[in-house]
């Protein structure tokens, strides 16, 4: 993907009198529309699919998305990533992001939002490097989001699941280093549970994320002595699994009732 697309987008927008007002709604912000037009910035997937929607137009029939070569070479980047984490190897895991960004794939949105939100948790996590970890989170951010003060962030829409990861990652960090900003980790796992009730996105893309959150604030809640806050989020966490797991787990139980029934005769 190249800076072409968005001269291609500016050029459907004029050509169809669609303001960069109208274009942006429900989609992203007017300055993002803009620097995506001028070349400064690469949209992801999701947010160009968007856009040419609006526009009324077919985007494989004017530019190709990620390839699918790029896209198993993605998730291939993520399983060794998870694999070093796995076998705790956070040195091995940083010097494989420091390479990463250098490729070309890295400079579009998701994938470069997914190398900083990752960095970022690692020197918070296992570096206690609080603020080089908010500068990176504040830096993936800013990749999707156009703001002047990370306080805003709290009026913003969500669109995509590595933002609310990198606002995961924000709460996460504020929750350790408060003195960061003033928004607290309630607020920012608050918002982000929120925004998943909404149901736009998938069980798949959720499963890992939501009861987290709720595991975090709970946490939060426990901390500040209000149990039953934090009970209330615990049982939401619980919830989610029994919900989506039920089923698996119903089977799993009979399946090995029958194998213990079965062997006993």
């Amino acid at each position: 993907m190249n800076n072409n697309i968005g001269v291609l987008i500016k050029e459907l927008r004029l050509a169809k009198h669609i303001s960069q007002s109208s274009l942006c709604e429900n989609i992203c912000s007017k300055e993002y529309i803009s620097k995506i037009e001028n070349g400064h910035k690469i949209p992801s997937d999701k947010i160009l699919k968007d856009i040419f929607n609006k526009l009324g137009e077919n985007i494989s029939a004017f530019y190709p998305m990620l390839s699918i070569a790029e896209l198993i070479e993605f998730n291939a980047d993520k399983k060794q990533i998870d694999d070093y984490l796995v076998k705790h190897e956070i040195d091995n895991c940083i010097l494989y992001l420091d390479e990463l960004s250098t490729h070309t794939l890295y400079l579009c949105d998701e994938p470069l939002q997914y190398l900083l939100g990752k960095r970022a948790y690692l020197m918070a996590q296992y570096k206690e490097d609080y603020k080089t970890a908010y500068e990176l989170s504040i830096k993936a951010l800013g990749i999707t989001k156009a703001f002047y003060s990370i306080d805003e962030v709290l009026n913003y829409h969500l669109y995509t699941l590595e933002e609310l990861w990198t606002l995961f990652n924000i709460a996460f960090i504020l929750q350790r280093a408060p003195h960061l900003n003033k928004l607290t980790p309630i607020q920012l796992y608050t918002h982000i549970l929120n925004y998943l009730h909404r149901g736009i996105l998938n069980y798949d893309m959720i499963r890992q994320i939501y009861p987290l959150t709720c595991s975090y604030l709970a946490d939060c809640y426990s901390s500040q002595k209000e149990q039953e806050k934090a009970n209330y989020y615990i049982g939401k966490g619980i919830d989610f699994f029994s919900h989506n797991y039920a089923l698996s787990l119903n089977f799993l139980n009979n399946l090995e009732n029958k194998i213990k029934t079965s062997k006993s005769h």
